[in-house]
């Protein structure tokens, strides 16, 4: 390692907090010897999507068994590789989730190819940014009318009433996690005047409870190509177009604060879950693998845990 780069780390450390840089350091990887005793009893009909890759595949690791662990129950799951998915991570993921089924960007390429080739604007973006894959290739590779859509940096701390009750009924609604602030790309204004969409406030697509007919492409192209969708942060183009076509449904919303988006150093003790977005990631590491460690994983030796 360059002394250059030493340096960065350490600066980086002291700035994030011993809590972070342990735990990252640590425990991050001890999600290895996590294990679930209940994969002979039959999983739930609603499968948890997620989209990962080289720099969050460890993350998606955890917060897959913290779900599974909260939930209380086992679930299919389609995991999108966005290109970057190492073989390491691909092995490991299939070792901890025997039911995992991973959709290579290769072979997802090949097919959404020809799946998008009547709608130009979607195909555009879909070649401009891994996220569109949360957004056309889920849907498509989802064999039922819903889905779970979950980020990686999202981790599971109590039973999800809310998600549970969803996933078990047959309601054509969408939900979503809120916001800590509106970002969605399009103005109310501009939603209406171009989409006759009245848009709803706050939707962060971190964790998302999908109705899949609402995601028409038609619909879809349109929003690209009509609306400055485009000419905004290319990393809330896919949140905001999940926003329009669940507002455009008109079913759903968001759901309790108890799913948790925030900025703060902790999350509620009564959240279900958080969604450490970029700005509080290291939360993920100093709060998040800090307290489900114990509930995840067998006890460290005395002289770790002492740490």
């Amino acid at each position: 390692m360059s002394p250059g780069r030493l340096w960065w780390l350490l600066r980086r450390d002291l700035k994030r907090g011993f809590d972070a840089s342990y735990h990252e350091h640590k425990t991050l990887r001890r999600i290895e010897e996590w294990s679930w005793p209940f994969w002979h009893e039959v999983a739930q009909t609603t499968p948890v999507h997620l989209l990962t890759g080289e720099k969050d595949w460890w993350l998606s690791a955890w917060m897959l068994a913290s779900w599974f662990e909260a939930s209380e129950r086992g679930w299919p799951i389609v995991l999108h590789d966005d290109g970057t998915l190492p073989a390491e991570g691909a092995t490991l993921l299939r070792k901890l989730f025997p039911n995992l089924r991973i959709i290579p960007r290769a072979e997802a390429d090949a097919v959404m190819e020809r799946v998008l080739q009547p709608f130009p604007f979607c195909q555009d973006y879909r070649a401009q940014h891994p996220l569109a894959l949360k957004l056309f290739d889920v849907p498509h590779f989802c064999a039922g009318d819903r889905f779970l859509l979950f980020d990686s940096d999202l981790l599971f701390f109590h039973y999800p009433h809310e998600i549970i009750d969803w996933a078990g009924s047959a309601r054509e609604e969408c939900w979503f996690n809120e916001d800590v602030q509106e970002s969605s790309l399009v103005t109310a204004a501009e939603a209406r005047e171009e989409l006759g969409v009245k848009i709803w406030p706050r939707v962060n697509s971190g964790l998302c409870l999908i109705h899949k007919p609402v995601l028409d492409p038609d619909f879809l192209d349109a929003a690209l190509a009509q609306t400055s969708v485009l000419r905004g942060h290319i990393w809330r183009v896919e949140q905001t177009l999940y926003m329009l076509c669940a507002a455009r449904h008109g079913q759903g919303g968001l759901l309790s604060k108890r799913h948790e988006v925030s900025l703060g150093k902790s999350a509620s003790e009564e959240a279900v879950c958080r969604h450490y977005v970029g700005a509080v990631r290291e939360r993920f590491y100093g709060e998040g693998l800090k307290r489900l460690a114990a509930q995840l994983l067998a006890p460290e030796p005395k002289e770790e845990a002492a740490k």
